[in-house]
């Protein structure tokens, strides 16, 4: 996850315990139909590195979850430099995730709106561009009134 980014840690164990497997999972806000940015001087700006008109599915990058056993595979991979390296990290986890698939693995998709990329709303799993300072009061909003609040 990302440092200005805050989770309830809680909501994600609760959503975890509802798997019947815990292996190749990508749990988070999953982007299944996007697209790279040909524009030059646009931030994401992606040219030939990635020459296919779409990613493949991959979770936003302010806070996912990967299944160990992923994980342990795009490590593997890395180790063996087997895996390409790509700018956006949280695309790049996709695109090994498409590796890992095509050796044989199962993978599911666990999408949850609840993991906000855009800042924060009303029961948020995580809440994203958090300064310091709001950090605490959301933290006291959990504990005291047991509210996923942002205010």
């Amino acid at each position: 996850m990302d440092d200005d980014a805050f989770v309830r840690i809680d909501q994600v164990l609760s959503s975890l315990k509802e798997k019947t497997s815990s292996n190749g999972l990508l749990f988070g806000q999953i982007s299944f139909d996007s697209s790279p940015n040909r524009e030059s001087d646009n931030k994401w700006f992606i040219s030939d590195d990635w020459p296919h008109s779409t990613y493949p599915p991959w979770a936003h990058g302010p806070g996912y979850v990967i299944s160990q056993d992923a994980a342990r595979f795009i490590v593997e991979g890395h180790k063996q430099r087997d895996l390409m390296l790509f700018k956006l990290e949280d695309v790049a986890v996709g695109i090994w995730i498409e590796e890992y698939k095509k050796r044989g693995r199962k993978m599911k998709y666990m999408n949850d709106d609840r993991f906000y990329n855009a800042g924060c709303e009303a029961e948020y799993i995580l809440a994203h561009y958090q300064n310091p300072r709001l950090m605490p009061c959301l933290w006291e909003n959990l504990n005291k009134q047991h509210k996923p609040d942002c205010d």
